[in-house]
């Protein structure tokens, strides 16, 4: 339809290669397949997925994160994030579902928010002031 303008949410998505090096911001609305070299923020409706040769430097948001290679930056998955035994994480993750897998390095904090924010609000304060969220630091 001519006067649609949503994006094409149907496709390929892009795949970086490993002889590629990106800085900037790197969008789309599906898939991302890293093998190469990011600096900068990545950024995508569906799925990310670094591979073992991949490198980031800087923030990942996607619902769904998997990583087999190095990340320094913060990470926000909104469905799942999931760091391969290749995996090293240095920094903060904000996700519902994580799974660090046997021989992984991940070196930061890691939040996940709690899906229930009215029955939160309405539980009384918890003691010393604690926030109502899970975080884990390692």
């Amino acid at each position: 339809m001519l006067g649609d303008k949503r994006p094409n949410t149907s496709g390929p998505g892009t795949v970086v290669g490993a002889n590629v090096k990106l800085v900037g911001t790197l969008q789309d609305a599906n898939d991302i397949i890293i093998h190469g070299r990011i600096e900068g923020e990545v950024i995508s409706n569906q799925a990310i997925s670094i591979t073992e040769t991949a490198y980031i430097k800087g923030p990942i948001n996607a619902e769904l994160v998997t990583v087999a290679g190095k990340i320094r930056g913060s990470i926000t998955a909104t469905g799942k994030l999931e760091i391969l035994p290749t995996g090293k994480v240095f920094g903060s993750v904000t996700t519902k579902d994580l799974a660090i897998r046997s021989g992984a390095i991940f070196i930061g904090k890691c939040t996940m928010p709690d899906e229930e924010k009215e029955e939160i609000e309405e539980k009384p304060p918890t003691p010393e002031g604690q926030n109502p969220q899970t975080s884990y630091e390692v």
